[in-house]
């Protein structure tokens, strides 16, 4: 049974892709190229004014997504809608497991063999027990969501786990083995970033639409910090203040477990928040407001606790950071959205377009960092203090005077600030620039292989 639904998931998906295609590559009566999932249920409608009527975008987000069991009505009523020939149709019909063979799938696609108990109603065929996934008059049930999602955030959950107990005894290992403590924050907070990053080759994305980059990203930019106060032994959050810590690997090992479960806290909401926007009747029509929906409000969770619960100099900072995380995350989401399909010129001037937006800003990041390093009082703000409360340094017990301490915070920085910056670039901008570059790509190369081999 398992296999059989196994099977039937991976057909739904396939069908999903190829109906994306069709309607990508649709060619408009005034002769523009793509049709939006408004515009298809319109056609569609036009066939049968059920269509029209009762179903959204969000319905035809399920059918290309393959959240639901292609019926054979919708198929028909779809090549009809595009004006696909008999054989096309046909396709899809076997490509659906609609039909034993081509020639009784051609009977379907010409009207022929329908009342004979093959063909099932849309609501039907999709609300039955052998879909995926329910699909019933408003194209969602909440019982379903919460079930699918429940296994999925468990093993989320134990991978999380995973990375607090790896991450916790890289640091007292480190702590035990290291002659000299110095350095052992930097190779902490080091590792930790690289074994977080690590995993997005290790695990796969799991279709979540640049989830995993997401929560990497944060965890990137609240932790770097780290790397500013590694010289002065302390940490952003005031954990060295803590009697008894000041001088151990506890307080950066406390703040880089916090940024961690803020990163993956921000990444559990962005899932939810895109079950709500993409895959429910409730998400919104707009692409770019799905997009913002979904990655401002955890965006805006994770500053508002930092603007709590650290110092001024990183506050400052992230207060920067965050909306380009936020716009950039957006970006990503909007291209991959179903109703986005620009034609070949719009995606090369987006792309050329976005490369000179990130060599002016890189550049200018560049000369920030360096004018900041250069000048004497810059940064000279000591992690003293955050919006709760504030405490003295024992500069006696860190081993070094006030002057010193400035001065380390400045080397700090300049670490801090070039890391982060090649991240952004070559990670967060490349990322960028390859999902523009991707646009409709694989939808067309995807529907000539297909069809190829019908």
């Amino acid at each position: 049974m398992t296999s059989q639904r196994d099977v039937q998931q991976s057909q739904a998906a396939q069908v999903g892709f190829v109906m994306k295609s069709y309607r990508a590559s649709f060619v408009n009566e005034d002769g523009r190229r793509g049709l939006t999932q408004e515009g298809l249920l319109k056609r569609m409608g036009s066939v049968d004014l059920e269509y029209a009527e009762r179903y959204s975008h969000a319905t035809v987000s399920r059918w290309e997504s393959g959240v639901t069991r292609p019926a054979l009505r919708r198929l028909i009523v779809f090549g009809q809608a595009l004006n696909l020939s008999s054989m096309e149709i046909a396709g899809l019909v076997l490509l659906a497991g609609l039909a034993p063979d081509l020639q009784t799938a051609l009977k379907f696609s010409n009207g022929n063999g329908t009342g004979n108990g093959v063909e099932a109603p849309e609501t039907q065929s999709e609300a039955s027990g052998d879909s995926p996934v329910a699909d019933d008059e408003t194209g969602f049930k909440p019982t379903d969501r919460i079930a699918e999602f429940r296994p999925s955030f468990a093993i989320d959950f134990f991978k999380f786990l995973a990375l607090v107990a790896v991450i916790a005894g890289a640091g007292t290992c480190l702590a035990y083995a290291a002659a000299d403590y110095s350095w052992t924050p930097e190779l902490l907070t080091g590792f930790a970033i690289v074994l977080v990053f690590l995993q997005r080759f290790v695990v796969p994305e799991d279709g979540w639409r640049h989830n995993q980059l997401f929560r990497i990203s944060l965890f990137f930019v609240l932790s770097t910090p780290l790397l500013q106060f590694a010289p002065l032994g302390t940490d952003h959050y005031g954990f060295y203040a803590i009697p008894g810590l000041v001088g151990t690997h506890f307080p950066h090992l406390l703040a880089l477990l916090t940024n961690l479960l803020l990163a993956w806290s921000a990444g559990w909401t962005w899932r939810l928040l895109w079950r709500w926007q993409y895959a429910s009747p409730k998400g919104s029509p707009n692409p770019l407001r799905r997009a913002v929906w979904v990655v401002l409000p955890p965006v805006g969770f994770v500053y508002g606790v930092i603007f709590v619960i650290s110092n001024t100099s990183v506050v400052i900072q992230l207060a920067v950071l965050m909306p380009v995380i936020a716009a950039v995350f957006s970006v990503l989401l909007v291209l991959r959205d179903p109703e986005i399909n620009p034609s070949e010129r719009d995606r090369q001037f987006l792309l050329s377009t976005t490369v000179i937006v990130a060599v002016v800003t890189t550049s200018l990041g560049i000369i920030a960092i360096l004018a900041i390093y250069v000048s004497p009082d810059l940064p000279a703000v000591l992690p003293d203090h955050n919006l709760l409360t504030s405490w003295e340094i024992d500069f006696a017990a860190l081993g070094f005077t006030r002057e010193e301490a400035l001065d380390r915070l400045n080397l700090g920085y300049m670490w801090h600030a070039m890391c982060l910056l090649g991240y952004m670039v070559f990670v967060v901008g490349a990322n960028l620039i390859v999902a523009i570059y991707r646009i409709g790509a694989a939808d067309e190369k995807f529907l000539v292989q297909r069809l190829s081999g019908a």
